[in-house]
């Protein structure tokens, strides 16, 4: 029976803590994958399965089991195992000409008993050899010579395990680096000795120990990209610098860590057009197929995603294996479905790269979570989506988001700096929807919903000047300086399917941007305009004012306030129920499932959605009165969804005179206004504010944001 021996665990140490690094979880899958391609099964150690293998080696490996059955790894330095693989590197690299060394290598050699890593003798499988076996098994005296042949075999696969040992001689360990980067997806099956040198690399950047989101694999993989980046500034004697920069590169926590990664890859061959460059199996095409809305392009949204992943900087990894998010979440809405591909050493179908994960799943169904048959709801890409009422999934899915139309136009990289960069550069205001902020996942939501709808609308009218020669593109964003000047978004030629790069933001003359930005085009760009009639403005009287009841109080439930929910419901008993535990304990919203049963559960009561409907009907048309009394009090906004203006009303449901929530009123060629959506009062001020600063009291930043 085989067993695990010190040596043994010192080279599962080794490896998994240079291949995964560590205090950063991976999934099991991951680590089974790491020894499977080094040659080595959990049988060869005695174990049933890899978890438990992990359970048996508990100095280094602790075990995470998170909700939906996933299990995660985490490899923990072992300072005795690092002092065991050092005086191992020392013995193994110890010459005359090294500088610095305050050790004696044949000192340690001499008296030093600490275990040497071994590779786990591979045991074969019964099946394996089932020919060699039934012929000698009928003299049962040849048995024994014959079980001397697959000794020498088998003692001949651990041999070249040692001989690589002092292979590490080779001091420079980036030397050794650079041919691994075409040879990643088998750096495993090469051996010990190209995993030796990136492992204190790994132990160094493993300090970024405290950046474990929702998505462990994720952060894993960024700390790989960043140890791979790393290596190759080494030789080279201006990166004498370079291990002070990974030292502050972890301290900025995830914000930046995903835009440096991103600067390399493209070096790296990256696919352009995923659908062509990338090899996707049946089995995983089934995953996402199963996973997203039943009337989603696949194949669509995984090109326009992976563009806009290498435009924003959202890819986490390595030069061989790169994770990227989706457009969709989670059922429960924790975060983004993550797709990984692979470089693979042999070409599948032509293709270099290979579709490895969907958010987890390889194509077994492991780590599958059921979804309805409306498919996983999709993310947010911005506030201008309610305001037509039309939802991103379904017939929404052909509906160009300006957030991913920008992002394909130029690459922006990492949004959380450029929008920073432009907020700096700016007036001050307030660009950052409640619960933003520092520390928060994302920051400068209002001031990214402003520039994305902009940079749309000046498409759509045809103003991003462009220079004669290619050289310059640039848009004006609309926004100000504090001292009155224009502020223009300068791009320049990009290599690749994406056309161009954003380079920052100037004002005409001043700085770099600023002196080539009127050098070289002869006319400034125009800012975009909304406003072309009096009715994008001004609430027209004695028009008719019809509300869709059906949106309103089906999936748009959630966004009426809770106050009003709860007394409406309070005579259905049932409904109550659904609205007390539909409501999540984090965000203090209705979940998505929690907002469809609800809307069941009124649909099925006629006289409780009558009663519903009468008090937004009521409400509406009393704020269409005020507003057509003064025209102050609408605020107008555009719906890049339709390419139409509409007018924004306050809404007071719960009390008289405080505003709850904001309606959508789209005025309809036959003169009458149809109220289809209900907006939250922070969300309405970001859709406001595209069109202008100044709003009405109920609607002002300081009270709403």
């Amino acid at each position: 029976m085989p067993r695990i021996t010190p040596g043994n665990r010192l080279y599962l140490y080794k490896l998994l803590s240079s291949t995964l690094g560590t205090n950063h979880q991976a999934l099991l899958s991951r680590v089974e994958e790491v020894l499977l391609e080094d040659g080595i099964a959990p049988q060869d150690l005695g174990q049933e399965d890899i978890q438990s293998l992990m359970e048996a080696l508990p100095e280094f490996v602790r075990l995470t089991v998170f909700k939906k059955g996933r299990v995660y790894a985490t490899i923990v330095p072992n300072e005795e195992y690092d002092g065991y693989l050092e005086r191992a590197g020392q013995s193994g690299s110890g010459n005359a000409g090294e500088k610095g060394s305050k050790s004696k290598p044949w000192k340690r050699r001499k008296g030093s008993h600490d275990p040497k890593p071994t590779k786990p003798r591979h045991v074969e499988k019964p099946e394996a050899k089932p020919e060699p076996a039934p012929e000698p098994e009928a003299p049962a005296e040849p048995e024994p010579a014959s079980a001397p042949e697959p000794e020498p075999e088998t003692v001949t696969v651990p041999e070249p395990e040692p001989a690589p040992a002092p292979a590490p001689t080779p001091q420079p360990s980036p030397a050794d680096e650079t041919p691994k980067e075409p040879n990643e997806p088998q750096a495993e099956a090469t051996g010990a000795e190209i995993r030796e040198q990136p492992a204190p690399e790994t132990s160094a950047s493993s300090g970024i120990n405290l950046t474990i989101t929702y998505d462990p694999y994720e952060d894993m993989e960024a700390d790989l990209a960043a140890a791979a980046q790393a290596q190759p500034t080494a030789p080279t004697p201006a990166a004498a610098p370079a291990p002070v920069a990974p030292a502050p590169a972890p301290a900025p926590v995830a914000a930046p860590g995903p835009a440096p990664a991103t600067q390399p890859l493209p070096h790296q061959n990256l696919p352009e057009l995923f659908s062509a460059e990338v090899h996707c199996k049946d089995e995983l095409l089934r995953v996402l197929y199963q996973k997203l809305p039943i009337d989603a392009d696949v194949t669509r949204t995984l090109d326009e995603d992976w563009r806009v992943a290498r435009s924003t900087g959202t890819l986490s990894g390595t030069r061989s294996r790169v994770t990227f998010p989706l457009r969709y979440l989670h059922e429960d809405g924790s975060g983004p479905v993550e797709v990984t591909i692979r470089r693979t050493s042999r070409p599948l179908s032509g293709k270099q790269w290979s579709l490895a994960l969907v958010d987890g799943d390889d194509g077994t169904g492991m780590v599958h979570e059921q979804v309805g048959l409306e498919g996983l709801p999709a993310a947010d890409e911005g506030a201008w989506s309610d305001l037509s009422g039309a939802s991103l999934q379904g017939v929404g899915t052909s509906i160009v988001s300006p957030l991913r139309e920008f992002a394909q136009f130029a690459v922006i990289g990492s949004w959380e700096r450029t929008l920073g960069t432009l907020a700096t550069m700016v007036a001050p205001e307030r660009w950052n929807f409640p619960g933003e902020g520092v520390g928060a996942p994302s920051r400068y939501g209002v001031l990214r919903e402003y520039l994305t709808v902009t940079f749309h609308r000046v498409v759509e009218q045809d103003r991003v000047a462009t220079a004669a020669d290619g050289s310059l593109a640039a848009f004006d964003t609309g926004l100000l300086t504090p001292f009155g000047e224009d502020v223009y978004a300068v791009f320049s030629p990009n290599v690749g399917d994406i056309a161009w790069k954003l380079d920052g933001f100037a004002t005409a003359g001043s700085g770099e941007l600023g002196a080539r930005l009127v050098a070289t085009l002869p006319d400034l760009p125009q800012p975009a305009s909304y406003l072309e009639r009096v009715e994008d403005v001004v609430c027209q009287p004695g028009r008719m004012l019809i509300l869709d009841t059906e949106a309103l109080l089906g999936e748009q439930v959630g966004r009426l306030p809770r106050a009003f929910l709860a007394d409406q419901l309070a005579d259905s008993p049932e409904a109550s129920r659904l609205l007390r535990e539909g409501v999540d304990a984090g965000s203090g919203r209705l979940g998505r499932g929690a907002c469809r049963d609800l809307a069941r559960a009124i649909k099925a009561d006629p006289s409780l959605y009558r009663r519903m409907a009468r008090a937004l009907q009521d409400a509406t048309s009393l704020s269409l009165r005020l507003a057509q009394a003064s025209f102050r009090m609408a605020a107008p906004a555009f719906d890049p969804a339709t390419g139409t203006m509409r007018l924004l009303l306050p809404l007071c449901l719960v009390d008289d005179g405080v505003a709850d929530c904001a309606m959508s009123l789209e005025l309809m060629p036959s003169g009458a206004y149809r109220g289809a959506a209900i907006l939250s009062l922070p969300r309405a001020y970001a859709c406001a504010r595209v069109v202008s600063r100044d709003q009405s009291a109920w609607l002002s930043p300081e009270i709403v944001l």
